[in-house]
């Protein structure tokens, strides 16, 4: 039988991540799991040096921000499933950020959004839903935008 105790919803605040949600809900109402929900705020890869102080200050306050929807989005959540933990990590790849929690949290699921990159786009840049299903140590739901 299967039995999910820790659910993790990643998002992005996208519509993509937004049309995950109610999957994420419905599942946690199912199996009385507890519900997490995790944002990585992802670190460019190159900084250039004198871009790093004023990019420190916009990246605080854009975490800020973020932190602020974090707290909202779980608000809701726990008025519908009962219990939620929010998390902002920041780190270059998502996706490595998204493992991490996911074992240190004991999470059986994973659910996100996909963003449908494709040609050239999934070439270039990958998608972090793709690179989750392909190595996550648990289970993965992704949910395509409807359209």
């Amino acid at each position: 039988m299967v039995t999910y105790k820790n659910i993790l919803f990643c998002t992005d605040f996208s519509e993509n991540a937004q049309a995950a949600l109610p999957f994420a809900i419905d599942l946690a109402k199912k199996y009385g799991a507890m519900f997490h929900v995790l944002h990585v705020f992802e670190e460019p890869l190159h900084v250039v040096e004198f871009e790093i102080i004023s990019n420190t200050k916009m990246d605080w306050i854009r975490i800020g921000q973020m932190e602020k929807k974090l707290e909202a989005l779980c608000k809701k959540i726990t008025l519908e499933v009962g219990l939620c933990h929010s998390e902002l990590l920041r780190g270059r790849r998502a996706h490595s950020e998204i493992f991490c929690y996911a074992k240190k949290a004991n999470i059986d699921l994973i659910v996100m959004g996909s963003h449908s990159l494709s040609g050239w786009q999934q070439v270039l840049w990958g998608s972090t839903a793709e690179r989750v299903l392909r190595e996550s140590p648990c289970h993965v739901l992704v949910i395509r935008r409807p359209g």
